[in-house]
This record gives C-alpha cells, structure tokens and sequence, in this order.
C-alpha cells in the first residue's frame, strides 16, 4: 500500500488528480487500517473543491481510525460543504479527545472559529481564535503556517490590537515568534502596524523562530522595494533560497521564498527575466499546485516568444484549479496572439488551442465544443476590440479637436509676436502640428473601415506603389507578379495604403545605421485558385533585421512599434483594411533573417458590396479641422 500512497503522491504534485486518486483508491482497496488512503482522498477532494466527496473519504478515514488528523480534516471538509453544525461536532470532538496534542487543539478551536464566523457568530469566532493563540502561545515552537492563520483571523476579526498587548504581557511565547507573526498580519490589514515595524519584529524574531520568519520579513520588504532596494532585497532572498543551502526551510517556505524571489526579478527589469523564470520554476518543482506563480510563469514564457510552454502551464493552472480568474486571463492573451497570428480566423491553431484549454478546466469539454467554440472566441474578440475601439473613438476626437483648436491659437499668437518669442511659438505650432497628424492617423486606425468597391487591377496598383517607393529609397525592390493576374473588387485607394505601408516597411527594415543598405526587398504578386473564385495573393518580404519572435503577438496592435521612430500605426490600418476586404494579413519573421508578409484577398467581394450599404458611405470628420 505504502508503494501506491507514494505514487499517488507523485501523480497529485503533477496535477494529475484523476491518477491520483485512482492509485489511493486502489491502495484503499487493498486495506487502509489506519485510514492514510482514505485521508489522502479527502485531501484531494479538498484540492479539487469537491466538498461532499471529502466529506465521505474523510468519514470513511474516520472509521478506519485516523485519530485526530481525520476529525480535524473531516471538519474542514464539512466546513467547505457548508455543513457547519456538523463541522462544530467534529472539531468539539478533537476538543474531547484526551489525547488530542496541542496543535490539534489550536487547530480544532480555529476551525470552530471558521464555522462560527460563517454562522454570523462574531463573537464566537473571536473567543475561537483567541483560545487557538493561547494554545500556541504554549508551544515552544508552533508551526508558522498555522500560526499566520491564526494570526490573520484574528486581525480580520478585530482581535489584533487585543491580542498582541496580551502577548506582550503574557510569559509565554519565547522570542516574540506569535507577537511578531500577528504584527505582520496586522501591518497586511492597515492595523496600526505599519512595514517597517513589522519588518524589525519579524527580523528580531527570526533568531529563535528561524529562517520562516527572515523570509516573512523579505516578503514584506518586498512589497514596496524599488531601485537600489531591491537589488538588495534580490541578494537577501537569494542568500536564503540560492546561495546557503544549508538553511533550513520548511517545503511551502521554500516555495514561498523561490515566488517572493521570481516576483522580485520580474520587477527588476528585463535582465532578470531569465532569474525569475528559474525561480519560479524551482518553487513550482515544490509546491505544483500554486496556481498564481505557474500563471505568472506562463506569461513570463509568452513575452519571450515560448508560446508553447506558455500553453503547457496554463493546462497544468487550469487543471489544478479552474476558477482562478487570472489563469483565464493569461489563457486569454494567448487566444489574442493565435488570432492575431490568424488575422482573426478561427484557425486549426486556434481551435487546437481553444480545445486543450477546455479540456485542461474540464476533461472532454474540448470535444464537446468542437469547431464552435473557437468561432465564438475569435467573434467575441472582434466585438469586444470594436466597442473598446468606438468608445476611444469618439472621445478621442474631443482631443484632436481642442489640438487643432490648439494649433490655429499658436499660429494666430505667432504672427503677432516677433523675435525669441515668435521662434518659440513657431516651435511650439511644429510640435502642436506633429502631435495633430499622429493622433488623427491613431485615431483613423481605430474607425471601421468601409470599402468603395471597384474594379482594381492588381498589377497595376503593385507596380506604381512600388516604382514610387522605389524612389525615395536606396534599398533594391524587386517585384515578380504572375502572368494573367485576375482584377480585385474593392477600394483602390485603400488597398494601395496596404501595400504602400507593407513596402515601405520593409524598405525601413533594410536599412541600417548611417542609411546603409543591409538588406533587400521582393514583392510578389500570385492567383490562388480553389474552390469559388480565385484569392490574389500579394507576398512583401525583406531580409533587413527581422522582429523578436515575441514581438510578434502584439505587432498588430494599435500604437506597438519595434523602431525608435514612427507611429506603430501602419501595420494597425493594413490589417483593418485587408480584413475590411473579407481577406488576412499573416506577418512570419526572424530576428537576423528578416519578415515576410503575406496578404490574401477573395476576387468576389458581393458580401462586402452588402455590408458597404448597410454601413453607409464612407466619411471624413466633419467637425475637426487640422490646425
């Protein structure tokens, strides 16, 4: 039995419950004299939220006699299932137990204060906790973790100002260990305890309570540090985690240490990047089942360009727990960068994706949901980008207006003026213009486009792009379009923006410092043909610098940039109006090797002409003037 408890283990600190509680069933099936099996399955059914199964494997190690540790974990179990005067039945009955340690004892009364307080009993509740502290006051050395509970309770009950004058009058608790656990918690709720006390208790504390504390006392540093002290908070937590391992550590405070660490390089900027990523991973090999700092670790590998990593820890979150609404979260900026990767269609990618999420929250919801659920989530993106889009809109026009407003105040100003002022407001018109002209083209990126549909002869409008951007840069463009290439239906200035932006782009790419030549660009020009009427597909690539991997999730976003020039705005208005065509803008590039850009457009756009009426005709901005 003792091989299959130990494999189950194994299988719960993977995440992997449903192996877990299949080998501590069989070793309940082989016999379970002293419950273990059963207590095993209860603790997991507590993991999983599984309140009434807890309850009944919890009952069952009970039976089998557990002691004290199935009476204490059976309340819990009946405190989660809201069985609450059962929950004070069991947790009194660890009370009667003349054999019951103190600690059970400690922990009997705060589990009475659990049920209390859920019963509405306040003052019930603080008698509870208050009595547990007592308890815990007689140990020599009380377990940090209950204590901190215990500590919390009270000071979420009102009991804390109380409670740390008995302590500082009482002859119990050797070395403030309690005094200074109940501080901390004080200091969390604003309770007349600021940091820096909490911090000297806490350090003061750490000579008979041990390293917990120190680590206690970094994780509250750790909150406010910035610049110079959290460099030195990093060194702190990395003497206690990294560079003495012969520091004793209880396992969750190794976990909670690595975490503190992790957060701690992440807001120490990029070059600690990689250091926090190790760090998390390293509590994670302890403590599986945090759900925040495998969250955390997947949005750390996401901005890194590991989407595939990214996706394995949010399978292993969700698994652990489901109803965590950060993991959902992340979850949800990974299906942005597959949509965006598939210009908003519900790819095999997206779909792949959206399934193991599914599957990973709730095993076979992924099938179940097949091919519609990644419709709905690339549709409720699209809503949900329009309306935050619409909404910026309209009252960003409030802002161009009063810049023109602005503008046209200066130019007055500076033609009445003369000699350093008239330079200086002459400046001021130049930048209050600039400003203008950005924020009208940001703001232009975000207004729907609605198509005038033509007759456009592809050919033609790639070729006198291209001949026009081919002379004002040096960089070589070469084109190759296809034999016999059938016309587009759409909006002829529209589409030659698209191509316009995409060339230039990648002329930019080309270029290197001084203005020298460092790459080159090639555009083609091609019929796709299939099913229904043939798509026109037009291929801009370069082999200037390339784009970051991880960049690349987040290129098409309004304002986003890799240059230290320019707007971000380009690659924004190319993608809309492709899509406003009903076709996709699909970006690939390599740091070193350079980008490639690819943009595919159906020939029959009658879809396009319906909506094109039911929008309405295209407009200017009838109440905004440039300055």
């Amino acid at each position: 039995m003792a091989s299959l408890l130990h494999l189950g283990d194994r299988y719960r600190a993977l995440g992997l419950w449903a192996a877990a509680r299949a080998a501590y069933a069989r070793a309940r099936a082989g016999g379970d004299p002293d419950g273990a099996a059963a207590l095993r399955l209860a603790e997991l059914a507590l993991d999983r939220g599984d309140g009434a199964g807890a309850v009944a494997d919890a009952t069952a190690a009970v039976s089998a006699g557990g002691g004290v540790d199935a009476r204490l974990l059976l309340g819990r179990a009946q405190l989660v299932s809201k069985e609450l005067g059962a929950a004070r039945r069991s947790y009194a009955a660890v009370l009667d137990a003349r054999a019951a340690p103190p600690l059970a004892r400690a922990a009997a009364h705060l589990g009475l204060a659990r049920a209390a307080q859920a019963g509405g009993d306040g003052a019930g509740a603080l008698a509870n906790t208050s009595e547990a502290l007592t308890v815990l006051a007689s140990v020599p050395a009380p377990p940090l973790a209950l204590a901190e509970e215990v500590c919390a309770l009270l000071v979420t009950l009102g009991g804390g100002a109380e409670a740390q004058a008995q302590l500082a009058a009482g002859p119990t608790d050797a070395g403030g260990v309690l005094a200074a656990l109940l501080g901390n918690a004080r200091a969390s709720h604003r309770d007349g305890v600021d940091d820096a006390s909490a911090i000297t208790a806490l350090t003061a504390a750490a000579a008979v309570g041990g390293p917990g504390l120190t680590l206690r006392a970094l994780e509250r540093a750790a909150r406010a540090a910035n610049g110079p002290e959290l460099v030195t908070l990093i060194r702190a937590l990395a003497a206690l985690v990294e560079d003495a391992p012969a520091v004793v550590l209880a396992p969750l405070d190794q976990a909670r240490a690595w975490f503190t660490l992790a957060g701690a390089c992440e807001r120490a900027g990029a070059d600690q990047l990689a250091r926090a990523e190790a760090a998390y991973r390293r509590g994670l090999a302890l403590r599986p089942t945090e759900v925040a700092a495998t969250t955390r670790l997947a949005l750390l590998l996401l901005a890194r360009g590991d989407e595939a990593g990214a996706i394995d820890q949010l399978e292993r979150a969700l698994r652990v727990d489901a109803g965590l609404g950060g993991t959902w979260r992340q979850a949800a900026r990974m299906l942005d960068a597959a949509l965006a990767a598939s210009s908003g269609a519900p790819a095999p990618a997206l779909r792949e994706l959206v399934v193991r999420l599914l599957d990973a929250a709730n095993p076979g919801a992924g099938a179940l949901a097949g091919a519609v659920a990644p419709r709905l989530v690339s549709a409720t993106a699209e809503v949900a980008r329009d309306d935050l889009l619409a909404g910026v809109y309209a009252h960003g026009h409030r802002v161009k207006n009063l810049l023109g407003v602005i503008g046209s105040r200066t130019r007055s100003a500076r033609k009445l003026a003369d000699g350093t002022l008239a330079d200086r407001l002459r400046e001021l018109e130049r930048d209050v213009q600039g400003l203008y002209e950005e924020w009208a083209q940001y703001l232009r990126s975000m207004q729907s486009v609605r198509p005038v549909l033509e007759t456009v002869p592809v050919a033609a409008l790639v070729q006198g792009v291209v001949v026009a951007a081919q002379a004002k840069t040096p960089v070589p463009i070469t084109v190759e379009l296809e034999a016999a290439l059938p016309d587009l239906r759409g909006d002829r200035m529209l589409l030659g923006e698209v191509v316009h932006n995409l060339v230039g782009n990648a002329a930019e790419a080309c270029l290197g410092s001084g203005g020298a030549i460092a790459g080159e660009v090639r555009v083609g020009v091609r019929a796709l043909v299939g099913a229904g009427a043939p798509r026109i597909e037009i291929v801009v690539a370069d082999t200037g610098a390339g784009i970051p991997r991880a960049h690349l999730v987040r290129i098409l976003a309004p304002g986003y940039t890799t240059k230290d020039t320019g707007s971000g705005l380009g690659l924004t208005i190319a993608e809309r109006i492709v899509s406003a065509h009903q076709g996709r803008l699909l970006i690939d590039s390599e740091e070193g090797r350079g980008t490639t850009v690819v943009v595919t457009l159906p020939t029959d756009l009658v879809g396009v002409a319906a909506l094109s009426l039911v929008a309405g005709p295209r407009g200017g901005d009838p109440d905004g003037a440039a300055p």
